[in-house]
């Protein structure tokens, strides 16, 4: 296997990690049973998604096997109320499987073009949009997942994201939730109607937040600036583009002065 195969391969094996993500992070255990139900080609035994995703195999898993577990991760996301949509179709993902294979097939489904893979720099602004929606997703995903935990605070997140993403009903659920647990800047975003500008300073803090815990956060915090950035937060936009000649791993000092995690409204 050549370098350039090798990339792809890798390449193609982060995007199945990032959709299982999405999807809620069903356990092998769930996805084998999943598998097993009629209509889904291939069976998906424990130990062979442990290999897959794990890097234990050298080679691209065969179609049958990649289809299984797309829709297997698209039945987990509708049994325990994800968005599906974010997560791609199964003929978008044959495309990307056909890419990565390097297939001249690929070019003519026309469904999907290689990203281009740069080193040292990361710009949400120049980001592929479907990449940007599926780094907010899979935030989304976690957030719910801690949220069925019974915690106060994912639901405050989820409000706030909702609202910003322009799922009212939802972004009112959430709220309704955080304040029914008590969490101290709930009520307070409960009553501000339309929530959009205070929504947006609040990930705007989250992120702020985020991108001084360090480099490991840094995903995090610019899914945050960039949901703020799309309703005119203009310091969020500054964040953006200041971070975009950021090498991984080296923070610029920040321009703007220390901000906590938003507390009690």
């Amino acid at each position: 296997m050549t370098e350039t195969h090798k990339g792809e391969h890798h390449a193609f094996i982060a995007q199945l990690i990032e959709l299982r993500e999405a999807a809620g992070q069903p356990s092998y255990g769930r996805m084998n049973r999943l598998s097993r139900a009629p209509g889904i080609p291939k069976e998906l035994p424990t130990s062979t998604l442990s290999d897959i995703l794990n890097g234990k195999r050298e080679r691209l898993p065969d179609w049958e096997l990649v289809s299984s577990f797309v829709t297997v991760c698209h039945r987990h996301a509708e049994q325990t109320g994800l968005p599906v949509a974010p997560l791609g179709t199964v003929p978008q993902w044959q495309a990307r499987w056909l890419a990565a294979r390097k297939e001249p097939r690929a070019q003519a489904a026309g469904a999907y073009e290689p990203r281009t893979h740069t080193t040292g720099t990361y710009d949400l602004y120049r980001t592929p949009a479907e990449e940007a929606d599926r780094r907010t997703s899979r935030m989304v995903a976690y957030l719910v997942r801690r949220a069925a935990e019974g915690d106060s605070e994912p639901a405050y997140r989820l409000a706030i994201i909702k609202a910003l993403l322009g799922e009212v009903a939802e972004s009112r659920h959430w709220a309704y939730v955080a304040v029914q647990r008590r969490h101290p800047g709930a009520e307070a975003f409960d009553r501000h109607r339309p929530p959009i500008d205070l929504a947006a300073d609040l990930a705007f803090a989250y992120g702020r937040a985020y991108e001084q815990e360090g480099p490991s956060k840094l995903d995090i915090a610019r899914a945050y600036y960039r949901l703020a950035a799309g309703h005119g937060h203009l310091r969020a936009a500054e964040r953006l583009r200041a971070m975009r000649a950021v090498p991984f791993g080296k923070l610029l000092p920040a321009p703007l002065p220390t901000e906590h995690r938003p507390g009690p409204g």
